[in-house]
């Protein structure tokens, strides 16, 4: 799970600066056009700093947008309230952009001996957010589209059984892990780990606030550990039941869980017999 994120952290990364730097470019070029054709003067420096210093503003809060969206998902339950918080946040990350743009132009302005003048601040204000109230929503779509490549990543993980097996006496399960990291080997007591994933060959566990690689699969790990204490939630995580602080109604009928560490983890439809095992067990 977690190469997967990085692979698609990667391909946001890419995508977001490609398409940012592409359209930056072309609407600086285009302002010179526009000014050639109507015969004005403009030094080229000019329209790609009023462009670039927009685009900047908008890279550096695409990470907010994300973390708000992370808390604000809009799905068939939730859009009552997701949708008119994400129209209320478009305000905060007009003035935002705006502010920020502007402060950039009027450096650079100033770096070229002259003076960078924004215009009537509530009109030209008005008139940048309508803009930025589109790229908001763009940028969340672009979001969604990153979110169902990240789920059709791990739908294509190899499937394993969702059964206990039915023989057989009941374990108890080990009570301590040995892991190794930064060259260093680690004793961990199971009761202190918040959830684990899967990544490939390896699991990350997490415990208190620390990350532990482990090269052991999920499954394997998983027959390993006390059943009474420790579910399998989803293809590639495995919670510590007594870290749930609560499950959530999350979109096409899955759920998703809130850890007490403040995480989230996924609780896919598959799972769902074991919902009477997290809340009676």
């Amino acid at each position: 799970m977690l190469a997967i994120r990085r692979r698609v952290r990667l391909w946001q990364f890419i995508v977001f600066g490609g398409t940012v730097a592409a359209i930056t470019t072309v609407n600086a070029l285009t302002d010179l056009s526009n000014f050639a054709r109507e015969g004005r003067s403009l030094s080229p420096w000019e329209p790609f700093t009023w462009e670039y210093s927009s685009a900047i503003l908008v890279w550096l809060l695409i990470p907010a947008i994300a973390w708000l969206n992370d808390r604000l998902l809009i799905t068939a339950r939730s859009w009552p309230w997701s949708v008119p918080a994400h129209l209320l946040a478009t305000v905060p990350f007009s003035i935002v952009h705006v502010s920020g743009m502007v402060a950039l132009r009027q450096v650079a302005y100033m770096a070229a001996g002259r003076y960078y003048l924004f215009g009537p601040p509530l009109s030209s204000w008005f008139y940048e957010y309508r803009k930025d109230f589109i790229s908001y929503w763009l940028i969340i779509a672009a979001l969604y589209a990153f979110r169902i490549y990240r789920l059709w990543l791990e739908s294509r993980l190899p499937q394993t059984s969702t059964h206990a097996p039915s023989a057989g006496p009941i374990q108890s399960g080990i009570e301590r892990l040995v892991v190794r990291k930064l060259n260093r080997e680690f004793i961990l007591n199971t009761a202190d780990i918040d959830r684990i994933e899967a990544d490939g060959n390896y699991v990350t566990i997490h415990a208190q606030g620390a990350v532990y690689p482990l090269r052991e699969s999920l499954a394997a790990l998983e027959k390993r550990l006390d059943p009474k204490r420790f579910a399998r939630v989803h293809r590639g995580h495995i919670v510590n039941l007594d870290r749930i602080r609560e499950i959530q109604p999350w979109d096409s009928g899955d759920y998703r869980i809130l850890l007490k560490d403040g995480s989230f983890v996924n609780f896919s439809r598959r799972y769902r017999s074991r919902l009477p095992q997290l809340f009676n067990s």
